[in-house]
């Protein structure tokens, strides 16, 4: 994911003695950039703490390769500890409340305040409100474990039929679930076994991608080329995994003999639990990602801004783009001056497509009047920039 720029965070001037805690809650893209920034703009008296319940940061993409057997698990992982050599500092620990008014976090490992917090917990997924979901081996590829579960499954696959569904929207990284079918689509072809596998994709609306008629006709075009199916408004209702097949709303039943499902999404229990979370997603002043409390941020899938009768996607793109704002806002808190440059959800998605090939979806959601999305792709060039922009991040995060 390659995100916009739009703050002039870099150009701040270094901390004041008077010294700060800013506690970032969440180690995703979002988190870790906004760190980073603050940590280069700052000087040592202000402490940056990074809270996460997991000891390693992964890219979303990666579970692609977990999923197809392209990479070990090992190599598909950054330890969250390296940030202690960058002046950051990381506490893995499960976040149990949160206390936006006074600003009070209370950790598995203990209790933290902060003069600035940022929340940053991206979307959970439920997958037991799918009814027989579960039941049919809850498989999918929205986290770590469960791609690299799917790993032995799709290489013993020989003949039959596989079925992704997405069972709702908001969901992270929207493309995923056609790249998923796209990568399928390669892998068995690879094995000369294609004609034997069938590749079906139901979907909840009437496009891939409901904000984007441009970009969802590119897709269904590449689509129907492969030969994966594409059933428009099916709304899985249940998962009959008795019978083996998927039960849309209409009554409708689709055969299966591997079931791929895209969870429904949730904000966080503990954002639920807090008055940050009284209408779900978090709300923002997108031109500063400030809450509806004095010192407080939030930003990535966590939060929900409305476009009409959508929302911007959830994706790392937009959330390493909306630190950008967060730090400059942070940093103009501190020092009461600085420009902040409106979140303008910016940036672009790699999307896998097979043959070696990697398409890109670029779009700025908010920096004009209608959002504005192209597809670009699949080239083989684009695999070199996918490439790049790992390695950068990398490096500009982990020091690496």
């Amino acid at each position: 994911m390659i995100p916009g720029d739009n703050s002039t965070a870099e150009n701040s001037q270094k901390g004041v003695a008077m010294g700060g805690r800013i506690l970032i809650l969440g180690a995703g893209f979002g988190g870790l950039e906004a760190a980073t920034r603050l940590r280069a703009a700052l000087d040592e008296s202000y402490e940056i703490t990074i809270v996460d319940r997991n000891d390693f940061f992964n890219f979303g993409f990666t579970k692609f390769d977990l999923m197809f057997g392209r990479r070990a698990p090992e190599d598909c992982k950054e330890s969250l500890s390296a940030l202690e050599d960058q002046g950051i500092r990381f506490l893995q620990a499960t976040i149990e409340s949160i206390d936006p008014e006074g600003k009070q976090v209370v950790t598995s490992e203990g209790s933290l305040a902060a003069d600035h917090l940022v929340v940053a917990l991206g979307a959970d997924i439920a997958p037991e409100e799918t009814p027989g979901f579960l039941e049919s081996g809850g498989h999918h590829f929205y986290s770590f474990a469960a791609a690299e579960w799917l790993w032995p499954l799709i290489d013993e696959f020989q003949s039959g039929q596989i079925l992704i569904a997405i069972f709702d929207k908001p969901y992270k990284c929207p493309p995923a679930p056609y790249e998923a079918a796209f990568q399928l689509d390669d892998f068995y072809r690879d094995r000369g076994i294609r004609q034997d596998v069938g590749i079906d994709i139901l979907i909840p609306g009437p496009i891939p991608l409901p904000i984007s008629e441009t970009v969802s006709a590119g897709i269904e075009k590449l689509l129907t080329e492969k030969k994966i199916g594409l059933h428009k408004k099916h709304k899985v209702a249940e998962v009959d995994y008795r019978a083996k097949q998927a039960v849309v709303a209409n009554g409708t039943r689709f055969p299966y003999d591997l079931f791929l499902g895209v969870p429904i999404h949730r904000p966080p229990a503990v954002v639920l639990d807090s008055q940050l979370g009284e209408q779900g997603w978090i709300r923002v002043d997108p031109a500063t990602m400030r809450t509806s409390f004095d010192g407080v941020w939030a930003m990535g899938d966590v939060v929900q801004i409305p476009i009409g009768e959508y929302a911007v996607p959830k994706a790392g793109a937009f959330a390493e783009d909306a630190a950008a704002t967060v730090a400059a806002d942070i940093l103009r808190s501190i020092h009461g001056q600085g420009e902040v440059g409106p979140f303008q959800a910016q940036g672009a998605c790699y999307f896998e497509f097979g043959e070696g090939k990697v398409a890109q979806i670029a779009a700025n959601f908010l920096g004009g009047p209608t959002p504005d999305l192209a597809l670009e792709g699949p080239t083989l060039e684009f695999r070199a920039d996918k490439e790049e922009f790992e390695r950068s991040r990398i490096e500009k995060w982990f020091g690496k």
